[in-house]
């Protein structure tokens, strides 16, 4: 029994992989031509599709196709034969026919195999092999192209060794009336197989043969007694032991036992491969007769004497084990010729092997419906070996079906695909249920499950915390969809009031995008910080967001893009990590044609949000294209638009508007701006000059003076680099692991002027690099330098930037005087500089492989006076003591902050982590985090107090989740990833 079906699907483990996007189908080789085509040979066009292709040839000159994610093979245009798999591996070699010249492909389809025929016959299996001979166009529609071999790869080398076995072993069909030929190499998918040859069962006890006998047309042996029985080889994946207190063998009826049983035992038997006592420590055989024991051993295999074994029924402590897999049964059956099983009063151990931890399933009666399916009724699932286990997952009946194929020649393998289905399912802590759901249906793709998590905690804002996430598929017991990902949050806080809400993720060959949607019925007080608190403005509020991107035929793609926010500071409040790093929110349609080195495009927006500050576009064209060649030794550069926009600044409060102040809003306005550069690159030496000129016009009918305006801009400049190296050899430390020094330096300049006959102040900002640009000349000097060497053991050095350093000098003229944020020049587009003198440095020093100094820093050279000013040690003592202790200025933000994260294993048992963040001018904390975390036998759990000084918020909350299943955490999920280590990562 292949136990290792079992351990993901029962936790209902689920995600999503993508699919492809293609790209125009490139010929692999040039059809041939030829008339009279013999009728095995077919003349469909094939089409190969996926994400990734390794093209390269053997060395005997056959040329290799192999297709990563989601490979499709299909005959003709049409929606006829078919071939899929998640991978697929082609060998093409010409081949001659009665002068008749033609391709023999050779198709590996791995995991997931699936051929689809004619009148939609279908065969599926884990792995397949096809042949095909063709002399039809052969096209690709893939991703991406990787000039290189994949002949290292695991599915390379199953590929490999399958395509000699069917090779040395199959007999070519030259059948008409087919188009391919089906070979399946693990026996598991094809049903119009030929049998395979029944695996010798070999045999040894120390008990009492009885028997045999005649019993309703079996012949039947019984033997009282340790017996232990094993079939197939040790360490493949069909490997299987069996040990019990006595055993009744069902042979076929017309068995003749001959003298198998009828003489003495031999005196001298021969152990069989598989019974040595190498196996005793992995197989758990430990009361297995020994070899020096002959007289009371009988040793009986190739299927006892020829003799076919239907199948075996065992009593009293059963041990049935298949690799790193087991079975304790106090009775079981296994029906060998049908591969089926009944065990009673069962456990199943299995190991989930990307988390390192152990999977039980407690159950009165287990079937085995097949090699790949199990069901098992009134069902307890859990990772605790106690008979009582603290939490489980009971359920009326699982059913669960492994789809992972096996992996030739290299053993027993994790389950990578499959499905699962818990009717009647409960989460039970010790023996009691505090969530139940009725019918659960996933796939196994994955590390999520159903519950995917669940978050208790405190705090002054929000009260008595309960956030949880579920696996939307699962919960409705529908199939999960092929690249389709859903959760829905069912949320509740005693301050605000309950929460509900749908994320979805998809993605397929030609579109992809995501669904936010979040509802509250709010009655509490947002805070979000310096005297921002107030009332919620809305009973119910919520959140919309809708990203769609679809590629269409030749070369377009359509991206569509909806937002609805309740208020203005509802994602703030809520969801204040996406408020601050991700993507502004905006309704808009935008069309792109992109081919080689240009780009069409068009964008039609509208503003939604009246408290965002927008520009609309009703709509707004663009035409661009980079490094055009103009003869041989200058480029070209383009840039244009063209478009109707209109500016609609932000609806602000009193406050607000004597803060920041306010925008004039446009008018709907008529824009033309178009910017071209021409660059000729120049060697001096070794120094790479590119010297350039670049003109810029821009037209709007509407001015901030209610008049249309035209621009005119001319830019000149240089842009050069260089490079210069050193190497010390006789640099050495062995206090800083230092073996050498080579000393890389990289200087660069940038220097331009340009003129303009209109100032920025004079048009609305419909685009900060249109509108936003000004007269300005300026020049910046950098220089980056490394230093590397060789660390670690002498025979084993690797290359290290031991130090890294860069500086930067920017100098304007000109300038206009009203940029107050940091310096910073732009190289590609220098009018998009922002124009304050700067002095930029950056460095990172590791001094070891466990300590690391760095450093950034901005000088103001305008008013003498820092920007920014960052100084960071890390320190890692893994897997014990770890720590960052760092200062941080940034002067536009007000922010001036000393913090200290560290995280301490106290003993196997404790781990503590301690966050700190102090502002300096404020003299109030901005975070402190205390939180113990304590592991008991497979769980863990946290308990954690916060404090927010700035906004006036004390959190308490308590984290309890699984050994190697953090996402189903109950509790904050901040410190989860200390379960296993104690490195400081940003969470």
């Amino acid at each position: 029994m292949r136990i290792n079906r079992l351990y993901g699907l029962a936790l209902g483990i689920c995600t999503v992989r993508g699919l492809a996007f293609g790209q125009g189908p490139p010929p692999i080789a040039d059809p041939v031509q030829e008339a009279l085509v013999p009728a095995h040979i077919s003349e469909l066009p094939i089409i190969l599709s996926g994400e990734l292709a390794y093209l390269f040839s053997e060395p005997d000159g056959t040329d290799v196709v192999h297709i990563v994610g989601d490979f499709g093979c299909q005959l003709g245009e049409d929606e006829g034969q078919k071939l899929k798999g998640r991978e697929g591996i082609i060998w093409i070699s010409p081949q001659q026919f009665d002068k008749i010249s033609y391709r023999h492909l050779e198709i590996y389809l791995w995991r997931d195999a699936e051929i689809k025929e004619l009148a939609n016959t279908v065969t599926t299996g884990p792995a397949l092999f096809v042949t095909l001979d063709s002399k039809g166009p052969l096209s690709t529609s893939v991703d991406e192209f990787a000039y290189q071999s994949s002949a290292g790869t695991p599915s390379f080398i199953e590929a490999t060794t399958v395509r000699k076995e069917v090779a040395s072993k199959a007999s070519v069909d030259t059948e008409a009336a087919k188009a391919w030929r089906v070979f399946d190499p693990t026996g598991l998918g094809v049903d119009d197989r030929k049998p395979r040859p029944k695996p010798t069962i070999h045999f040894q006890t120390r008990g009492e043969f009885k028997g045999p006998i005649s019993h309703e047309g079996h012949r039947v042996l019984t033997v009282i007694g340790r017996v232990y029985l094993s079939r197939g080889t040790s360490g493949s994946s069909d490997f299987l032991e069996i040990q019990s207190d006595s055993v009744v063998v069902f042979l076929s009826g017309d068995a003749d036992l001959g003298n198998a049983f009828g003489g003495d035992p031999p005196s001298e038997p021969q152990p069989t491969e598989n019974a040595g006592e190498g196996k005793e420590a992995t197989s758990d055989v430990a009361r297995r007769p020994r070899r020096s024991d002959p007289a009371t051993r009988q040793v009986l295999s190739a299927g006892f004497g020829q003799v076919e074994v239907e199948g075996v029924y065992l009593e009293g402590d059963v041990l049935m084990t298949s690799g790193p897999h087991m079975v304790r049964a106090s009775r079981l059956y296994y029906d060998f010729s049908q591969e089926r099983a009944l065990m009673l009063d069962a456990v199943v151990r299995t190991l989930v092997v990307q988390r390192n931890i152990p999977l039980y399933i407690r159950a009165a009666e287990i079937r085995q419906l097949s090699t790949n399916q199990i069901a098992a009724e009134d069902a307890l699932l859990t990772t605790s070996e106690f008979h009582t286990p603290h939490y489980h997952i009971g359920a009326q009946r699982v059913e669960l079906v492994n789809r992972t194929p096996p992996e030739l020649g290299l053993g027993i393998g994790q389950i990578r695909a499959g499905s699962y289905t818990i009717r009647h399912g409960t989460l039970n802590i010790g023996n009691v249920p505090v969530a139940y759901w009725p019918f659960l249906r996933g796939t196994v793709d994955t590390s999520e499950s159903a519950i995917q998590s669940v978050r208790l905690g405190y705090s002054d804002d929000f009260g008595a915390e309960v956030e949880t996430r579920w696996d939307l598929f699962s919960l409705m017991g529908l199939e999960h969809q092929k690249g389709v990902d859903t959760s829905l949050k069912l949320d509740h806080f005693s301050e605000r009031g309950p929460a509900v809400g749908v994320d979805a993720k998809y993605e397929r060959d030609r579109y992809f995008g995501l669904l936010r949607s979040y509802l509250i019925d709010d009655g509490g007080e947002d805070s979000l910080g310096r005297e921002r608190d107030q009332p919620s403005q809305h009973d119910l509020r919520g959140r919309f967001l809708l990203r769609h991107r679809q590629y269409l035929e030749d070369d377009w793609q359509l991206s569509l893009e909806m937002s609805f926010l309740s208020d203005r500071s509802f994602l703030e409040e809520f969801f204040e990590s996406e408020f601050d790093n991700e993507k502004e929110q905006e309704t808009l349609l935008y069309l792109k044609k992109q081919r080689e080195n240009w780009a069409f495009t068009a964008l039609l927006q509208t503003r939604v949000l009246d408290f965002t500050t927008q520009t609309e576009r009703y709509p707004d064209f663009g035409y661009f294209r980079l490094g055009e060649p103009l003869g041989d030794r200058a480029s070209w550069f383009s840039e244009n638009r063209l478009g109707v926009v209109r500016f609609r600044d932000a609806d602000r409060t009193f406050l607000e508007w004597l803060r920041f102040g306010s925008t004039e809003n446009s008018g709907t306005t008529i824009r033309a701006d178009s910017r071209q550069e021409v660059g000729a690159p120049v060697d001096v030496g070794a120094i790479r000059l590119v010297p350039y000129v670049a003109g810029r016009g821009t037209v709007w009918d509407d001015s901030i003076d209610d008049g249309g305006l035209a621009r005119t801009m001319g830019l000149y400049g240089v842009r050069g680099s260089m490079y210069l190296s050193r190497v010390y050899s006789e640099a050495r430390s062995e206090l800083f692991d230092v073996h050498g020094l080579r000393h890389i330096v990289k200087p660069t300049v940038t220097a331009w002027g340009s003129h303009s006959n209109v100032d920025s102040r004079d048009v609305f900002p419909f685009d900060e690099t249109v509108e936003r640009i000004d007269e300005l000349d300026g020049v910046t000097l950098g220089m980056r330098q490394r230093w590397q060497t060789k660390r670690g053991p002498e025979n084993a050095r690797r290359n290290v930037d031991v130090l890294t350093f860069s500086s930067q000098l920017g100098v304007f003229n000109d300038a206009p005087g009203d940029d107050f944020t940091n310096g910073f020049t732009s190289f590609s587009r220098p009018e998009n500089s922002i124009s304050r003198n700067f002095i930029n440095q950056a460095m990172i020093w590791r001094v070891n492989d466990r300590t690391a100094v760095l450093y950034e820093s901005n000088y103001d050279l305008n008013d003498r006076d820092w920007d920014i000013l960052n100084v960071s040690l890390a320190v890692e003592r893994t897997p014990r003591f770890n720590y960052v202790l760092g200062y941080r200025f940034i002067d536009g933000s007000n922010s001036n902050v000393l913090a200290l994260d560290t995280n301490y294993r106290l003993t196997e048992k404790h781990t503590i982590a301690l966050r700190e963040a102090f502002d300096l001018d404020q003299g109030q904390t901005l975070d402190f985090t205390v939180a113990l975390i304590r592991r008991l036998p497979r769980w863990y759990t946290a308990v954690s107090f916060e404090l927010d000084e700035a906004e006036d918020d004390v959190g308490l909350s308590f984290t309890l989740w699984p050994e190697g299943l953090p996402q189903a955490a109950i509790g904050s999920r901040r410190f989860t990833g200390l379960a296993n280590t104690t490195s400081i990562e940003r969470r």
